[in-house]
């Protein structure tokens, strides 16, 4: 045993665009315990898939394992292929859980999935940066939010720098009054 060990979780998400109307996602979880006699990973596992634009539509979906603590574990790949065919939106949590929560399945998978509902946000940054530069996001004439909002008319109160009132978004409406 070891004065100090560590167990430490990592998580990636990355979105790709691979045409005018398909993303694709790759989400990967790592858990590894440190310790002063050397790193041990738990766990190593993750999914990768396609979606679709603008509607958010999971079209295809497969899990991928490097290390799983038990092969009992292998189970636990097969629920994942149930969420080909969700949409990203109302509802996607619940879904979700329903078809991997508890004993059907592996929280790492069921933790992996529900993030995959970032891809929303990470695909309307994709879009936006076709037709706005970001470095300008602070011009006074709105253009990158803006182009955000006719993307994505729900970035207005998403979070508390976005509140209807505040001055991006205002500057973003301003901005969409004037291209339509």
């Amino acid at each position: 045993m070891t004065d100090n060990p560590e167990v430490e979780r990592v998580k990636r998400l990355s979105v790709r665009r691979l045409d005018a109307a398909t993303v694709r996602f790759r989400a990967s979880l790592d858990d590894t315990y440190h310790a002063t006699g050397g790193d041990e990973v738990i766990h190593s596992l993750g999914i990768e898939g396609t979606i679709s634009l603008p509607d958010l539509v999971i079209l295809t979906i497969a899990p991928f394992v490097n290390k799983q603590p038990y092969p009992e574990c292998g189970q636990s790949l097969a629920p994942v292929h149930q969420l080909a065919g969700i949409r990203i939106g109302p509802g996607f949590r619940s879904r979700i859980i329903e078809l991997m929560g508890h004993t059907k399945g592996c929280t790492h998978f069921l933790s992996l999935a529900l993030d995959v509902a970032a891809s929303h946000t990470l695909t309307v940054f994709l879009r936006m940066r076709e037709k706005a530069i970001y470095a300008d996001r602070e011009s006074p004439d709105g253009a990158w939010l803006g182009t955000g909002m006719k993307i994505e008319p729900h970035l207005e109160n998403a979070c508390i720098a976005l509140t209807s009132d505040s001055r991006p978004v205002v500057m973003a409406r301003r901005f969409v009054e004037k291209n339509p």
